[in-house]
């Protein structure tokens, strides 16, 4: 999880979206008493604790073991939080110890009671002209502050940025470069930086500057202040040309961000600007050369007249999840009607079958008008129901979840059909047979269950015999894989063929945590709910149910699923719309639970689906399973 805390502290002191202690988690950590998790992601796991003779809380980020498993690392983890701890606490979760933990580096910080920007979005929309300005003076200053004391972020991402009642708060500065040596992979092969959010240089792997953190700047605010990505949407690779070659679309906003938010996207590190020329332009300074105590009492002052926030009450809020993300680090936004006063204008970067889901792409060009009060939208998108920048409680949706949207302008180009997964059959429950019908009816139904008998045990032992079918299904013939193949068959390290203990029907795969019990892939063109994808892509979705075998409360994310071809293509599931996520599959799923729902993911039409692994929890194997696809007639 790549956030220091989320959502607002109730009465007991504790967040709501804290979850409690795994079975393998520590009581402690160092001198601090751990009180829950609040994520985990990719690089390790964040915890909420506090010392012993305190009850200050504070968030506690230990690094995953295979990311330091060397000392140099380690050593190298130290020096970066000393530089760390040097940090102004202004706009940023300040750094307040680091150590080690079964050999696994860990950093301390302030708690911050907040919401990320990827959720805020998500939930509520683009922010406000006003509230803007001040999200943009904010993270400049933070990442002044990063600068000052010789760091550089390297991973500015919305997860990273949390709003909260004193301003935006960067998080997680130190730990990419912590973690890195020359390049941006570790010495695990994990690359550092988010798609999406990294700098041209970063993607090329050429020396890493300061600069790298302005080009991320940019994109958040466009983000920010549009609710797209200003690079569209697409998978790692599209992304990547297009961060390297194309322009990008800043959408519509107030001056100076505008004109700043386009330099900070320069392709060439040396023509951005740096954090403090930022700072000094968007609080209204106009040298640098000012004393330090008056850029900070200006820049305080110009940041209290722009960031009003009204968090909601304190309560249940959607929890951010920190492997729950998509390619661009950011959860899908929940999207409002479409407004009545005319069609939506098509989008210039479509989307692509991809690794995990991002935003929609903004417009090509600038409308030239659009409703008064409301700036033009992104285009093919409804508008969002929130345009205030408050962080308020959202309305009821009855849109799709993945974007947030504002009004296009009349006269514009029609949508694009979107797509709805297909609605999951009724369970076939066969009539039971009238008993008035006697005694042949009676006989009938015994040689029937016979005849199932022999079938079934035909079939297993042919099941058995085709263990190999991975490494050999081209050699096989069509019909005698219809014949010997199972509707969803598994490699030797998924848990299958179960005796079905819960009851899900038919072949039952494990990943040591949860079962799953997956009908074939269904692939078909967009249509319904989901923003219809560019040519050259289509939706394949799965039915599927699933059983909690653990103890503990799961939440399925459609970022650990993975679907496959070979060894090299990988493509993550799409996350839920906001009409699915009603669906059990994708609440809370209690110990000794079973739930249903669909499973989608933007494949492209050179890509030919070998493979699907489930996971469960972020720790778990994964359960293989080989793909069957159901074409329609």
């Amino acid at each position: 999880m790549d956030t220091v805390g989320e959502g607002r502290l109730p009465s007991d002191g504790l967040p709501k979206n804290l979850e409690p202690l795994a079975a393998g988690d520590p009581a402690t950590i160092g001198p601090y008493v751990l009180a829950g998790r609040l994520g985990s992601g990719g690089m390790g796991t964040v915890y909420l604790g506090r010392t012993a003779e305190k009850s200050t809380h504070v968030a506690i980020k230990v690094i995953r073991p295979e990311l330091a498993f060397d000392e140099a690392t380690r050593a190298r983890f130290r020096d970066e939080m000393e530089n760390a701890r040097r940090v102004a606490s202004f706009c940023t979760a300040k750094v307040l110890d680091h150590g080690t933990f079964e050999n696994r580096p860990y950093m301390v910080t302030e708690y911050i009671a907040g919401t990320a920007l990827a959720e805020h979005i998500s939930t509520h929309g683009s922010l406000d002209s006003s509230t803007l300005h001040g999200f943009a003076l904010g993270v400049a200053a933070a990442l002044a502050a990063i600068h000052k004391a010789g760091l550089v972020h390297r991973d500015l991402k919305p997860a990273n940025v949390l709003l909260s009642l004193s301003g935006p708060r960067v998080i997680d500065f130190g730990i990419a470069r912590a973690l890195n040596t020359v390049t941006n992979h570790t010495q695990t092969g994990i690359v550092m930086g988010s798609p999406g959010w990294m700098a041209p240089e970063q993607l090329l792997e050429e020396k890493v500057t300061t600069a790298a953190d302005i080009f991320a700047w940019g994109c958040l605010v466009a983000f920010a202040g549009n609710g797209t990505h200003p690079f569209g949407n697409g998978d790692a690779m599209t992304l990547g040309k297009r961060m390297l070659f194309a322009e990008p679309v800043i959408g519509d906003l107030d001056s100076p961000l505008d004109r700043l938010v386009a330099r900070a996207l320069a392709k060439e590190p040396e023509r951005r600007p740096t954090a403090q020329e930022l700072l000094l332009e968007l609080a209204g300074g106009g040298s640098d050369d000012n004393d330090t105590n008056d850029a900070n009492a200006m820049v305080s002052h110009a940041l209290h007249e722009s960031w009003r926030p009204n968090l909601p009450p304190p309560g249940y809020g959607p929890p951010h999840q920190g492997g729950h993300q998509t390619l661009t680090g950011m959860r899908h936004p929940q999207q409002a009607p479409p407004p009545q006063g005319g069609p939506m204008p098509q989008q210039p970067y479509p989307a692509q079958g991809r690794s995990a889901p991002m935003q929609q792409g903004p417009p090509a060009q600038h409308p030239q008008s659009a409703p008064q009060g409301a700036r033009p939208g992104a285009p093919g998108m409804p508008p969002s129901p929130h345009r205030t920048g408050q962080f308020q409680s959202p309305p009821h949706h009855t849109g799709q979840y993945p974007a947030p949207q504002r009004p296009g302008p009349t006269g514009s180009h029609p949508q694009s059909q979107p797509y709805v997964p297909p609605v999951p059959q009724p369970p076939h429950n066969p009539m039971r047979p009238d008993r008035r019908r006697g005694r042949f009816v009676v006989i009938a139904a015994v040689i029937g269950v016979v005849l199932l008998v022999a079938v079934l045990s035909v079939v297993t032992v042919l099941a058995s015999e085709r263990l190999d079918w991975w490494d050999s299904k081209d050699d096989v013939p069509d019909n005698q894989q219809s014949q010997t193949a199972p509707e969803a068959s598994t490699s030797p390290d998924a848990s299958a063929g179960a005796d079905d203990p819960d009851g899900l029907g038919g072949e039952v795969f494990s990943d040591g945590v949860a079962d799953f019990a997956t009908g074939p892939m269904v692939c078909e063109n967009p249509t319904g709910q989901r923003i219809r994808i560019e040519q050259g892509a289509r939706y394949c979705v799965f039915e599927l149910t699933v059983a909690n075998r653990s103890s503990r409360v799961l939440e399925f994310s459609p970022e650990l699923q993975s679907l496959g071809q070979g060894e090299f293509r990988e493509l993550r599931a799409e996350s839920p719309l906001h009409d699915e996520r009603d669906q059990g599959l994708w609440k809370p799923i209690l110990p000794d639970s079973r739930v249903e729902g669909t499973v989608v993911f933007s494949v492209p039409n050179d890509v030919e689906p070998e493979w699907l692994v489930l996971r469960s929890t972020p720790d778990a194997s994964g359960a293989r399973v080989l793909v069957q696809e159901n074409r329609p007639a």
